[in-house]
């Protein structure tokens, strides 16, 4: 079961909102970046940019899913609390 939970949080999680909020961040800026640049597969194997990438991806993710929840149950709270 850990094993499960584990993966669901650094795959499904902490990697997904991590790529796609560097993905958008970097077409934001007008530098854009492709999603395989961003998972870190490149033409040629470099195993320090591959991991650099993830390890980056792995902490924006983190941080985007924290201010994620943070927004979800603030705006939860506040509509609940007007309504009722």
């Amino acid at each position: 079961m850990d094993i499960l939970f584990e993966i669901f949080i650094t795959n499904i999680i902490v990697h997904f909102f991590g790529r796609n909020t560097r993905y958008y961040f970097f077409k934001l800026i007008g530098r854009p970046k492709t999603m395989k640049y961003l998972k870190g597969e490149f033409k040629k194997k470099d195993e320090y940019n591959s991991f650099s990438q993830g390890l980056l991806n792995g902490i924006v993710g983190l941080i985007s899913f924290g201010a994620f929840s943070i927004l979800f149950v603030y705006l939860s709270y506040t509509i609940s609390d007007t309504f009722l």
